[in-house]
């Protein structure tokens, strides 16, 4: 019997000294925070940048980086009634504007309409005042929507407050965009690498560590303007 005790003993012994040794293995993991992504950082903001709404891409319609409107919208383009059902309608306003040089264009969106703005909050407008109010927004400008980043692409997080270790795996601009707005110093967040970032004229480059994207973002941006 004594045996027995002995082997059981040293049984938790091993285990124990096993579960301490994966404890501070995963501890000093956690530590490296030198690939994280930080709130307010400028590749965080850059890719909030990259990822936002383009509000830019109707102005045609609504001449203001304020919001876009959410289609489907009907409008009057110098008198004429045009359906916008999707980005390639926006031609269509375009045309009429063609037609003459004589006049003076304008184009008025048909109320109520839902407006999207950059951080992706809808907004329901009913009145002419509403939509004015909307529209004299304190606009940052600077978007970086001509860059995109390739999906699905995932980020290994770790809560410190509750100790718990996740992925979270992003599809799409406003998945990373929400993801992004929500960072906090609770929960440690590192982009799972490789990530490819798409030029506006359609290059790829294959980043492998936050410097990199940085860099690529950086060396696209010109492109958008």
């Amino acid at each position: 019997m004594k045996f027995v005790k002995a082997k059981i003993d040293i049984f938790f012994i091993l285990i124990t000294l096993l579960l301490f040794s994966c404890q501070s293995e995963e501890n000093i993991v956690l530590q490296d925070t030198s690939g994280n992504l930080l709130s307010g950082s400028e590749l965080a903001v850059k890719m909030m940048k990259v990822t936002q709404n383009p509000v830019f891409a109707d102005n045609i319609i609504d001449s203001t980086d304020c919001f876009s409107v959410k289609l489907p919208v009907v409008v009057i383009a110098n008198g004429q009634e045009i359906t916008i059902d999707t980005d390639a309608d926006f031609a269509l306003v375009k045309d009429v504007f063609n037609q003459s040089q004589q006049d003076v264009d304008e184009v008025q969106v048909q109320l109520p309409v839902t407006v999207v703005y950059a951080d992706y909050i809808e907004e329901v407008i009913n009145t002419q005042q509403q939509w004015l109010q909307a529209s004299s927004c304190n606009e940052s400008g600077g978007d970086l929507t001509c860059i995109a980043f390739e999906y699905p692409l995932s980020v290994n997080t770790f809560d410190t407050v509750n100790q718990i270790a996740d992925v979270v795996v992003v599809d799409d601009n406003m998945e990373l965009y929400g993801f992004l707005s929500n960072l906090n110093d609770n929960v440690q967040a590192a982009i799972a690498y490789p990530v490819v970032v798409l030029s506006p004229d359609g290059n790829e480059i294959s980043v492998t560590d936050n410097e990199e994207l940085l860099n690529a973002i950086n060396q696209f941006a010109n492109l958008c303007e």
